[in-house]
């Protein structure tokens, strides 16, 4: 069965970044890591296989199951439809797939965790999730397939970072890159950094789509695109750093 995987998230930074010594990590992303690797370890080594394909299509999204009536959507877990566009990004297709998500949520989680706390990073996350599962619903409504990965959720901390982190040279996950002052969506739009940085961003995915190159049959970019629009679009609402003017 071919499987619908958020992969990474495609573009390609036009600065140097550097991740910050393991001390300095914030604790929820060291325990997001731990999840997502603790639940591949499982996955590969603990569960038989049906056992795993059971788990996949528990906790996969699988659009189709909305409005297709088939047998195999109605073997889930009663409920499924209800936590798959979260759980999803829990999953991931291999050990590739996990480490090119959490080199990416170090780089881009570090500073958005420091800067929004615990609670408020976990509900920014879920928003994240939410919003790449919708759009790739949308996009793909009968689908059969399951989609797994964090790359949605990664994705919107890459657009919560364009509000604030990008605008600063030097290290992405420094304590002042954390809490340098918040850009309205228009400021950020005619910031060149970080217009560059959403032009490679959209570019790249939207390629990937189109012309279905680099695995894009079963890269998800419409949840990498859905994801970074919701942490682009609302970090204010989750942002606690207070600034001259709603923003």
């Amino acid at each position: 069965m071919p499987i619908y995987s958020t992969g990474k998230p495609s573009v390609t930074p036009q600065y140097r970044t550097a991740n910050p010594p393991i001390f300095n990590i914030p604790g929820i992303i060291l325990g997001a890591l731990a999840l997502i690797v603790g639940i591949h370890l499982i996955r590969e080594y603990v569960l038989s296989p049906s056992t795993d394909f059971k788990v996949l299509i528990d906790f996969s999204l699988i659009p189709g199951c909305y409005n297709v009536p088939v047998p195999d959507c109605g073997e889930r877990l009663p409920g499924a439809n209800f936590w798959t566009p979260v759980t999803y990004a829990l999953l991931h297709a291999s050990w590739g797939h996990v480490a090119a998500n959490a080199l990416w949520l170090l780089a881009f989680g570090t500073p958005v965790a420091r800067r929004l706390g615990v609670a408020r990073f976990i509900a920014f996350s879920l928003a994240g999730a939410l919003g790449a599962s919708a759009l790739f619903y949308i996009m793909q409504p009968t689908l059969l397939q399951p989609m797994i990965g964090a790359s949605g959720v990664v994705s919107a901390l890459m657009g919560g970072a364009c509000r604030f982190a990008l605008t600063l040279p030097g290290q992405l996950g420094s304590a002042v890159h954390s809490y340098a002052p918040r850009l309205t969506v228009q400021e950020s739009l005619t910031n060149r950094t970080v217009l560059m940085f959403i032009l490679i961003f959209f570019g790249t995915n939207l390629a990937i789509g189109s012309a279905g190159f680099a695995g894009g049959n079963t890269i998800a970019w419409e949840a990498h695109l859905g994801g970074f629009a919701v942490g682009f679009l609302l970090f204010g609402y989750f942002d606690p750093v207070r600034t001259q003017r709603f923003r």
